[in-house]
């Protein structure tokens, strides 16, 4: 199964955006997509995604790489569901620009689809599913880093916490308030953080991977609203 992005990404580049500076964002303001490829979360555990692409080469059309799309979902939705995965929006702009949204009615479907790491659920089944929480994390209070670095050891203060675990590069938009970030994501406002590969440390999941340093996976801790 190929990843929903690759399906353009082979065939265009992908769309450089800046990183959101993420202080002094409300509760109140919505939250709109800073980066090509993000994803948002509600509190059922549906995700939808979102996808920015420049569609730049003169061999593709839009309408066959919505096709090649279209097909995929047809395939997936063979096997899992006629609803398990549904594109809900599909332009193209007058500069090339490709907008897609993608909803995934749970996020097995998402990881399944795209053949991508995603987590979604408690700090204990997390941990159960063989997620060790190493590295070092941000603590976050409404938006903003504060205080110092703790390990992974020092965040289970709260078990009763929600974390969703996913693989750089990629925006994550959260049913809630983060509380704690691993060191390669970037916190733009309360609910979201931009999961990226400049952190100094990085996260170690145990299983047949067990003592490999991974920096590409991110770890986003939250009170659910």
């Amino acid at each position: 199964m190929l990843r929903t992005e690759m399906i353009w990404k082979t065939a265009v580049p992908a769309l450089a955006a800046l990183l959101l500076a993420g202080c002094g964002i409300t509760k109140e303001e919505p939250w709109t997509p800073g980066e090509a490829d993000a994803i948002s979360i509600d509190e059922n555990g549906k995700v939808t995604e979102y996808i920015s692409e420049e569609l730049d080469q003169p061999y593709y059309s839009f309408s066959e790489l919505k096709s090649m799309l279209d097909e995929e979902v047809s395939a997936y939705n063979a096997k899992h569901g006629a609803e398990s995965v549904t594109v809900t929006s599909a332009k193209q702009q007058e500069d090339g620009l490709v907008n897609l949204v993608i909803s995934y009615a749970s996020g097995e479907d998402y990881a399944a689809f795209n053949n991508v790491e995603f987590y979604y659920g408690s700090m204990i089944s997390a941990q159960l599913e063989g997620y060790l929480f190493g590295g070092t994390f941000k603590e976050i209070k409404d938006g903003v880093v504060v205080g110092e670095q703790a390990d992974g050891s020092g965040i289970f203060r709260d078990m009763a916490d929600t974390v969703a675990v996913v693989r750089a590069p990629l925006e994550v938009q959260i049913p809630g308030s983060v509380v704690f970030a691993s060191s390669n994501a970037d916190v733009v406002r309360f609910d979201t953080v931009v999961a990226s590969q400049t952190g100094e440390d990085t996260v170690v999941r145990a299983s047949s991977e067990e003592g490999q340093e991974d920096p590409d996976r991110v770890y986003i801790i939250f009170e659910e609203r």
